[in-house]
């Protein structure tokens, strides 16, 4: 009994490490992506840090502190497959919610968590997915 308690217990650690980054300090984040491997500066109240993870390079915005919007491109910035979008939903999902494809203007797409809290946008360009809090704004 102990042992399936013990087990159970680590599986739940390892499956709450593998949801959303949007809403986690950077020490959470850290823990799910890795060190930082560029800062790229503040503009505004928002400090943008690079990260490698799960075959993508990520670039997070945090304001306060928090992760507000993860953007999510290939190594090489090729275009993303719908495979490395579904792989990249997936990742920002947190347990119990689900993606739901939403209209989107200009050759764009977009993916609304069920939580409502979350969106993803698909920029028509193709090469970038940012997952983002529904309340953040770009700096100007």
């Amino acid at each position: 009994m102990r042992t399936l308690l013990v087990a159970t217990l680590a599986s739940l650690a390892l499956c709450s490490t593998t949801f959303a980054g949007i809403g986690e300090d950077r020490k959470q984040i850290e823990a799910r992506y890795g060190a930082a491997g560029k800062d790229l500066g503040s503009h505004d109240e928002v400090h943008e840090v690079g990260y490698v993870a799960n075959g993508f390079a990520i670039i997070v915005d945090y304001v306060n502190g928090i992760s507000q919007r993860e953007g999510f491109t290939k190594a090489d910035t090729s275009l993303l497959t719908d495979e490395n979008i579904k792989a990249i939903l997936a990742m920002s999902a947190v347990q119990g919610t689900t993606w739901q494809e939403t209209a989107a203007s200009g050759g764009d797409r977009q993916w609304d968590r069920s939580d409502k809290k979350v969106k993803a946008v698909l920029p028509a360009v193709g090469k970038f997915l940012f997952v983002q809090d529904v309340n953040f704004k770009q700096p100007n």
